[in-house]
């Protein structure tokens, strides 16, 4: 196959409490599962606790060995330095183990609090920039740009005996992936099919190579929502009254699915829906009722076992090595999250 196959899982935030969310990272590193990802909000769309992702993730990592601890966040609400000095910290508290994904922000984190996010990629880039300068250079660096100017600065802190911390990008636009092959580590885009995942990752790596940029050590991952049933009707049907949030509307479309969906509806996804709205809210949970059945199964992993091993070799064959994934919504959760760790992972680690 290649590279090793990893298996990640998304925090489970929205849903559970801070003693839920460490106690499930200490046990799914004992499962032996490669990452875990926090979502970087200061609130949820779902009314629940909200913790500071960071500060559960540096919790957590007193609580694990192995396991990589990530969160997908925004370069909008923290300094670069700042930003960098925190996870060179969580670095040497986890020995090396912290990895961090970005995209361009959504609007439940910033809107509210009148944090300024135009030309999000331009900060992104600016951001990466300056955080890798911090941790690489051994002296002072000065930087000049457009939204951050720094003047004989530096960091008395550098990552745990690494000289970078690796730097993903969640992203599927023509300039986001331009960008993820210029200069991320890794890719962790979410909800796309086998032929959208395959597409979106040749453009990264053909910006790669106009950049001039190895790509051999680089993460594809996917962020997917998996359901495991005892087949695919079992599986499907605890998907179904969450259709809304497991296919993008734009991607529906890329993937060759001629859904036509209402004028008052458009637009809608869950990167632009705020808590706030009430109505808002209620028209996203509405969506899924355009999503055909296919589409849910096309843009998922579901079904037996076996159903779900083989969506998974069609991923890989499309070009993801490192799943992270979302079980809650499987008929079981717990036995899903056991038969991952006990026989679908070793399947794959095996291979």
């Amino acid at each position: 196959m290649g590279k090793e196959i990893k298996f990640g899982l998304s925090a489970p935030m929205p849903g559970a409490d801070l003693n839920g969310l460490l106690e499930f990272s200490k046990k799914v590193d004992g499962l032996g599962f490669d990452s875990i990802w926090y979502p970087d909000h200061v609130v949820f769309v779902s009314p629940t606790e909200a913790h500071e992702a960071w500060t559960v993730a540096t919790a957590a990592a007193g609580m694990t060995s192995n396991i990589t601890l990530g969160t997908v966040s925004d370069p909008h609400r923290m300094h670069p330095a700042v930003f960098a000095q925190r996870l060179a910290t969580i670095d040497h508290l986890s020995k090396g183990r912290v990895s961090l994904c970005m995209g361009v922000g959504e609007s439940m984190n910033l809107d509210a609090y009148g944090i300024k996010w135009n030309k999000p990629l331009s900060r992104l880039r600016e951001s990466m920039e300056i955080m890798r300068k911090l941790w690489q250079e051994e002296g002072h660096i000065d930087y000049n740009g457009e939204f951050y100017n720094l003047k004989s600065a530096f960091l008395q802190v550098k990552p745990y005996k690494r000289k970078l911390i690796p730097m993903y990008m969640a992203t599927h636009t023509p300039k986001g992936l331009e960008f993820t092959g210029q200069m991320a580590d890794g890719w962790l885009p979410i909800d796309l099919t086998p032929s959208l995942y395959s597409g979106y990752l040749s453009q990264i790596k053909e910006n790669a190579e106009n950049a001039n940029r190895s790509l051999d050590n680089f993460d594809a991952c996917l962020w997917s929502f998996t359901s495991l049933g005892k087949d695919v009707d079992d599986a499907y049907k605890t998907l179904e009254p969450f259709k809304y949030v497991l296919i993008m509307q734009d991607q529906l479309k890329k993937a060759g699915y001629d859904i036509e969906i209402p004028e008052e509806y458009r637009g809608l996804n869950y990167f632009n829906v705020v808590p706030q709205d009430e109505a808002g809210r209620q028209k996203f949970r509405e969506i899924g009722k355009f999503f055909p059945r296919e589409a849910v199964l096309d843009f998922t992993i579901t079904g037996s076992k076996k159903d779900c091993i083989q969506k998974i070799e069609k991923f890989i064959d499309s070009g993801v090595n490192h799943f992270v994934l979302f079980y809650r919504f499987s008929p079981d959760p717990e036995v899903t999250l056991n038969t991952y760790a006990k026989e679908i992972i070793p399947y794959f680690k095996e291979k």
